[in-house]
């Protein structure tokens, strides 16, 4: 499964949004597919880090104690881990958001196709709007990432 996670991670998600710009055509079905595979593969390799570093003392303390892979998994490895999954949840929000920016410039819509045309535009009010709501956005998301980090501790 890693090997799948690396070579999801191998291909950058612009350039996956151009060839899919080339299959579907400009829009945001190119863009959103470009980051939901890059989104794949990035989480799936922190969560699969995150989930190896957990302590294996309670893992085989209820193994030797007869619990299932299940059981295992839901009341030792989870928990332990679950401090890792939301920040990293929360890095691939905040990570998405700004690609998603870069991906419409190219042309897989979004953010950053209305970015570059206020700025071909020379419309600078409109640009100046739009970074400062991506900005507010990304704060908000890392203010909602370091309460829930309180909130789980």
């Amino acid at each position: 499964m890693r090997l799948v996670l690396v070579i999801i991670r191998g291909v950058p998600e612009i350039i996956l949004a151009i060839v899919l710009i080339v299959i579907t055509g400009l829009g945001s079905q190119a863009g959103t597919i470009a980051l939901a595979f890059g989104g794949i593969g990035l989480l799936g390799k922190l969560i699969a880090d995150s989930f190896e570093e957990v302590a294996s003392g309670p893992e085989r303390a209820l193994r030797a104690a007869g619990a299932t892979r299940g059981q295992v998994y839901a009341s030792a490895t989870l928990p332990q881990g679950r401090r890792a999954l939301l920040g990293h949840s929360f890095y691939l929000l905040d990570s998405n958001i700004r690609c998603a920016t870069i991906l419409g410039i190219v042309g897989g819509g979004g953010v950053g196709y209305y970015l570059l045309n206020a700025g071909q535009g020379s419309n600078y009010a409109v640009v100046t709007t739009i970074v400062l709501m991506i900005l507010a956005t990304v704060l908000i998301v890392e203010g909602l990432a370091v309460w829930m980090r309180r909130v789980f501790r």
